[in-house]
């Protein structure tokens, strides 16, 4: 698991997060990644936020790129860093799931890969409209 293309800002990919670190199995571990509790851990799809600039790989190895989680987990409380998304928005979020914009993070392009649905893989990306939303939401995570 782990692109070898350059992602593109709007991108939805699977994320390896890590294992549950709160499983008693996960340690010790013998081999990354690894998630540490309250990060977020399993693989989950992401929507890539970085401009392509960012996303480049760095020389013969993988690059970075910045990306917001998905849960398919409601919130506890209705903040605006939790956008929502109906359930097949787009073909690769099945359920319904909530951008957590206050969980943006910097991955390595080896804990992405692309969205698997049934025979073949997912190439979606968010239309303008949802990226002008998780945008606000990262904006109310940071208060800018």
């Amino acid at each position: 698991m782990a692109i070898t293309f350059t992602p593109r800002r709007g991108g939805i990919l699977m994320c390896d997060f890590g294992p549950d670190p709160a499983d008693p199995l996960t340690f010790p571990l013998s081999a990354p990644p690894v998630g540490v509790a309250p990060e977020m851990w399993k693989i989950r799809q992401v929507v890539v936020v970085s401009p392509a600039p960012l996303n480049h790989r760095h020389g013969t190895g993988p690059g970075v790129c910045l990306v917001v989680p998905f849960s398919a987990t409601p919130p506890r409380s209705e903040d605006p860093w939790d956008v929502p998304f109906e359930a097949r928005a787009y073909p690769s979020l099945p359920k319904a799931s909530w951008a957590k914009c206050a969980s943006v993070t910097l991955v390595s392009h080896a804990r992405l890969d692309r969205v698997i649905a049934g025979r073949g893989y997912r190439g979606d990306f968010v239309s303008g409209a949802d990226m002008t939303r998780i945008e606000a939401g990262l904006r109310a995570a940071f208060g800018l």
